[in-house]
């Protein structure tokens, strides 16, 4: 599982239309494009597909191709084939006053796997400050496969602590794990990599077994 409080910015790719939902709902629906750029400075272009509930018919003409706007939403991240696809419940969007660059950015909701070996790395910033690197990957079954998608964490101890502080004793080989944190989506080399500093970790452990 791989969901986000997020607020995405980008350009209207195709105009909104008004659809309905299995309950007969109305809801606005159309499609952005957010340009993620590298360290390389060139950029990868991905398509977010949002959904508005609860709209109404003339909202639709006030959302056309090549507008930029800002959405504020549940986003909801799954793989396909080799690629990422986004998907964005929206609860408020705006064209007013959006910033220049594209960006999708929020709070991530992690459910998956930590890595069989490796588990993690000890590291130093340039101000001498101790934190691990780590990673870990989500599966869901897509027909009669199960997909991985790996998320890079960040985990920096409380100002003081000692770096064995955010290392427990749980955190070992193929630990199923939630995990909250910044959220970061970025692209390296054409690919989409997804990447969190962690606000919060812990072992899930399933009752319904």
């Amino acid at each position: 599982m791989i969901k986000a409080e997020a607020n995405v910015i980008g350009t209207i790719k195709r105009s909104a239309n008004i659809r309905t939902d299995k309950n007969n709902n109305p809801y606005l629906s159309f499609v952005m494009t957010v340009v993620l750029t590298d360290a390389k400075t060139t950029s990868k272009s991905i398509d977010v597909f949002v959904s508005l509930p609860n709209a109404k018919q003339d909202e639709a003409q006030s959302y056309v191709e090549g507008l930029r706007v800002a959405v504020n939403g549940n986003l909801d991240i799954r793989k396909k084939e080799d690629n990422l696809n986004f998907y964005l419940t929206g609860n408020t969007i705006t064209a007013q006053n959006v910033a220049e660059l594209d960006s999708i950015s929020g709070t991530l909701s992690f459910r998956g796997y930590l890595k069989k070996e490796n588990i993690y790395q000890q590291k130093t910033d340039k101000n001498g400050h101790p934190f691990i690197v780590f990673s870990a990957y989500s599966l869901e079954k897509n027909g009669q496969k199960y997909l991985s998608t790996w998320v890079n964490f960040m985990r920096f101890p409380e100002k003081g602590a000692a770096v064995e502080s955010i290392i427990p004793d749980w955190m070992h080989s193929k630990a199923h794990v939630d995990i909250t944190g910044e959220l970061q989506v970025s692209a390296y080399n054409d690919v989409v990599r997804l990447s969190c500093r962690v606000h919060d970790m812990t072992e899930y452990i399933n009752t319904q077994q």
